[in-house]
């Protein structure tokens, strides 16, 4: 998915095989958000596979454009469309979770 900030191009996808979703300008992956897969445990309010995120990180001088908020609303809309029920470990997508509550029917 390309989006446009400030007249600059980026795109933001998912890299199934590295288990990340990515945002890059140019080419450069410039920002990350790594998640690991696992089936539904005891203690998780779904039937299937749950994604746990585990950490978000967009380079320093890319920051302050938006960029690590649209990357994890992709990864979470993304794995949402998938079937997918999501934990996280990552404080940013912790944080992005907590204000933005059309994701909480998608927490494990």
């Amino acid at each position: 998915m390309d989006i446009d900030i400030s007249g600059e191009t980026f795109t933001i996808a998912e890299d199934a095989a590295a288990k990340r979703f990515t945002v890059s300008h140019a080419g450069k992956v410039i920002g990350v958000a790594d998640y690991v897969d696992r089936e539904a445990s005891a203690d998780d309010t779904s039937d299937g596979p749950v994604r746990t995120f585990t950490h978000t990180e967009v380079s320093p001088e890319w920051g302050g454009r938006g960029l690590a908020a649209k990357l994890v609303r992709y990864a979470l809309e993304t794995s949402a469309e998938a079937g997918l029920k999501f934990r996280t470990t990552c404080s940013y997508v912790q944080n992005f979770l907590a204000k933005n509550d059309e994701f909480d029917k998608f927490v494990a």
